[in-house]
């Protein structure tokens, strides 16, 4: 399967700028009027790309937010899905994601079945993306839901054979996480080792809490860095400009 529309959009900006700024923003912690403020004051701000999801099951009005959302901000809006439930028109792309890091057959195939037919259905791009959940320090709510051991911190070459693994099945991107309200980023040796091993676009979130921690992750070899949990606790349009500043190594 060929990269779409989105995906090569995504690219092309990754080579402009050096490295992407996503902001996260989680349909199930607000009505539809913050959501809807907190990604246009995103995308005012210096921001590339808006993540939707999160880890529950599924939201009833999750594509008339989508709907509210895209009328508002110009920049793509990927679903990053908590499962085959979440999948629901609108989304200009979503990550098409294995949990390749545990053993969960739900979260390695399952899943996947379910949600690919919806996927086909709705004629949605999809970006076929491997998912690692590293250890954060605490247990974060994508471990209880996909019921699967993070990576540990210190292990970071096991985030790379994992990578190696999922390239070589024909996933572009990876996504490295700490999960929602990480009390720890992503180590960069995790970072650095999958950037060495692999070509894989990489993704990295959880536990970000400052430009220079986003900084020091683009340095070691991350193409999009991603924070959330951090908006729903504050409002900073200048912080959000220091952040994109981090990020974009290429101005």
């Amino acid at each position: 399967m060929k990269p779409g529309k989105t995906e090569l959009r995504l690219n092309a900006e990754i080579e402009k700028r050096g490295a992407l700024f996503a902001v996260l923003l989680d349909p199930d912690t607000s009505d539809e009027a913050a959501f809807v403020k907190a990604g246009a004051m995103a995308a005012e701000n210096g921001a590339d790309l808006l993540l939707v999801g999160g880890s529950y099951l599924g939201n009833f009005t999750l594509p008339k937010q989508v709907a509210a959302l895209k009328a508002h901000v110009d920049l793509p809006v990927v679903l990053f899905p908590g499962g085959a439930s979440q999948v629901v028109p609108g989304f200009d792309a979503m990550l098409f994601m294995t949990l390749v890091s545990g053993r969960n057959p739900n979260y390695l195939i399952d899943e996947q079945v379910r949600g690919g037919a919806l996927v086909r259905a709705l004629s949605m791009e999809a970006i076929p993306t491997a998912y690692q959940l590293i250890n954060s320090g605490k247990r974060t709510t994508v471990e209880y839901i996909s019921g699967t051991m993070p990576v540990p911190a210190n292990k970071p070459k096991l985030s790379m054979v994992n990578s190696i693994a999922a390239e070589l099945m024909g996933m572009r991107y990876v996504y490295l996480e700490a999960g929602s309200g990480a009390e720890e980023p992503v180590p960069v040796e995790h970072i650095a080792y999958t950037r060495k091993a692999t070509e894989m676009t990489i993704i990295t979130g959880g536990g970000i809490k400052d430009p220079q921690t986003a900084a020091v992750r683009v340095a070691a070899g991350a193409n999009i860095i991603v924070t959330g949990t951090l908006w729903e606790k504050v409002e900073d349009p200048a912080l959000l400009k220091e952040f994109a500043a981090a990020i974009h190594v290429k101005g």
